[in-house]
C-alpha cells in the first residue's frame, strides 16, 4: 500500500503549484518540500507543509518523490538521493531527462516522466506523462491524481516527450508573445491598454474553449470568421505575408532541438 506521502524536491513555480493543488484537492496528502534558500523556505512554508533543505531526509520520509528542478541540477541530486529510492515512485518533471537515464540513476525505483506547464498555476496545465514500466493500477491512479489537480493529462509514448516539452512546456511563452502583439496592435488603434489586453485574453480563452468543445479545426473557425474583402481576411494576408505560421512552426522545432541538445549533453 503506497500512502500519499510526497517529497517535492525543488519547490519552484511548478513544484509549488502542484503542492497548492494537492493541498486543496480534498485528499489527505502528507507533503514535504525541499528548497535551497531561507527565502524560499519561508515562502513555501506558507503553503502549510513541511519544508527542509535536506533532500535525503525528504526522500526517506516519502513514498513518492517529485523531481522539479533544472536539468543541470539533476546529476548531483541523483547522486545524493539514489541510495534511498528503492521501491519508491520517482516522478520527474525535469525537462529533457529521459527515463533510461533516470532508471540507471534510481535503481529499484519506479520511474514516471512528466511535462506540465506554467498553467498549473491556475489548474489549467496540459501534462504529458510517460513511463517504461508497467506500474500497478494504484500507482497509476496516484500519478493521475497528482496531475489531474493541475489540469488535463495524457499518457504518451516517451518518444514524444521532447516535442511536447517544446509544444506544451514552451507554448505558454509563445502564446504570451502573440497575446502581447495583439494587445499592442489594439493599443496602436487607440484602445486603452487595459481594455486591449482584456479583449485579447478573453478572445484567446474563448477561441480555445470553442475549439475544444465544438471539436472544430482552427481553419474551420477561421473560415467562419472571414468574409470576402472583409477586415479579417485583410489581417490574415498581413500575417501570412510576414510568415507568422512559418515562424511559429520553426519556434517549436527549435525548442525541441534544444531539448534534444540538453538530453544529449547532460543525460547521455
Amino acid at each position: 500500500m503506497v500512502d500519499r506521502k510526497l517529497a517535492v524536491l525543488g519547490a519552484g513555480v511548478i513544484g509549488s503549484s502542484i503542492i497548492r493543488s494537492l493541498m486543496g484537492s480534498g485528499k489527505e496528502w502528507k507533503i514535504i518540500a525541499t528548497v535551497k534558500s531561507d527565502e524560499s523556505l519561508n515562502k513555501v512554508k506558507s503553503l502549510g507543509i513541511e519544508v527542509s533543505k535536506d533532500n535525503v531526509y525528504a526522500v526517506k520520509s516519502s513514498d513518492i518523490v517529485l523531481l522539479s528542478i533544472k536539468p543541470s541540477q539533476l546529476i548531483n541530486l541523483a547522486d545524493e538521493i539514489s541510495p534511498y529510492v528503492n521501491d519508491k515512485l520517482i516522478i520527474s518533471v525535469v525537462a529533457a531527462a529521459p527515463i533510461r537515464w533516470l532508471s540507471k540513476k534510481f535503481i529499484g525505483a519506479k520511474i514516471v516522466r512528466a511535462m506540465p506547464n506554467i498553467n498549473s498555476e491556475t489548474s489549467s496545465s496540459f501534462t504529458a506523462i510517460s513511463t517504461n514500466v508497467n506500474i500497478d493500477s494504484q500507482l497509476k491512479k496516484l500519478v493521475e491524481e497528482i496531475f489531474s489537480t493541475i489540469g488535463t493529462y495524457e499518457w504518451v509514448d516517451e518518444k514524444y516527450m521532447n516535442a511536447l516539452t517544446a509544444l506544451s512546456g514552451s507554448a505558454p511563452a509563445f502564446l504570451a508573445e502573440i497575446i502581447d502583439a495583439l494587445a499592442l496592435g489594439g493599443i496602436a488603434t487607440g484602445l486603452p491598454r487595459e481594455l486591449a489586453y482584456k479583449a485579447v485574453l478573453y478572445t484567446m480563452q474563448g477561441t480555445a474553449k470553442t475549439l475544444l468543445e465544438k471539436g472544430w479545426s482552427p481553419h474551420y473557425i477561421r473560415d467562419l470568421v472571414i468574409t470576402p474583402a472583409g477586415t479579417t481576411i485583410k489581417g490574415i494576408m498581413v500575417l501570412q505575408g510576414n510568415g507568422l505560421k512559418k515562424s511559429i512552426m520553426e519556434a517549436v522545432l527549435e525548442a525541441q532541438n534544444r531539448a534534444d541538445e540538453i538530453e544529449g549533453s547532460i543525460f547521455s
